[in-house]
């Protein structure tokens, strides 16, 4: 390909990112927050995005979402998730130095999957919140299953998507919260930590009416 080639389509892709995700948070932060999961198909990782999002004020970069709407119909090949992740990515850098709280909901399971969200963090000044999901792998297997019965999708990760992924796990090499998501004690207590470190608790006899 020529050089320079490859430019309009990455800022095509990465308006297409921008514009699926509808209205902004208005809330900005100083510091602002980058929330990755990490963790196989099936344990919970969207299900807890939905109830930390609104709580912290995030955009969601959802990847099977936004697969979708860049290619229709998606085909899962490396050059076509890397076109993904590069717009993911590049709107992740807009909206941190926007102020805005972001969450990259995707498998995220090599290092190699995580390193640019690091650097993203890094170079943004975003405080990074890695989030590991895991849950027994009867209760993920059950899910698939129920997932294939209600599924509208043509590709819907199944259990030898999950077979196949386990294999490209990487130990996760930065500091971040192990989330058990068939222990809804340790889920909401996990909620409750990642929320309270975007919106510290005001200690007790501070503000208020004097």
């Amino acid at each position: 390909m020529p050089a320079g080639r490859s430019a309009p389509a990455v800022s095509a892709d990465l308006e297409i990112v921008l514009s699926a995700l509808g209205p902004l948070p208005a809330e900005r932060h100083a510091p602002p927050h980058l929330f990755v999961t990490v963790g196989l198909p099936g344990v919970g990782k969207s299900t807890f995005v939905r109830r930390l999002a609104p709580a912290v004020g995030a955009a969601v970069l959802e990847s099977d979402v936004l697969r979708k709407r860049l290619f229709g119909i998606p085909v899962h090949s490396n050059p076509e998730s890397a076109r993904l992740f590069r717009a993911i990515q590049g709107a992740t850098r807009l909206l941190l130095r926007d102020g805005i709280n972001v969450v990259i909901d995707a498998t995220n399971l090599s290092e190699h999957d995580r390193r640019p969200d690091y650097v993203i963090a890094k170079e943004t000044g975003a405080v990074l919140h890695v989030m590991h999901f895991v849950a027994p792998e009867p209760i993920v297997r059950e899910r698939l299953r129920q997932r294939l019965l209600t599924a509208e999708d043509a590709f819907v990760a199944d259990e030898d998507v999950y077979e196949a992924l386990r294999r490209t796990y990487d130990p996760i090499s930065v500091l971040h919260t192990r989330i058990v998501t068939s222990d809804p004690a340790a889920t909401d207590a996990a909620l409750t930590l990642l929320i309270n470190a975007v919106r510290p608790l005001t200690p007790a006899g501070a503000g208020g009416i004097a």
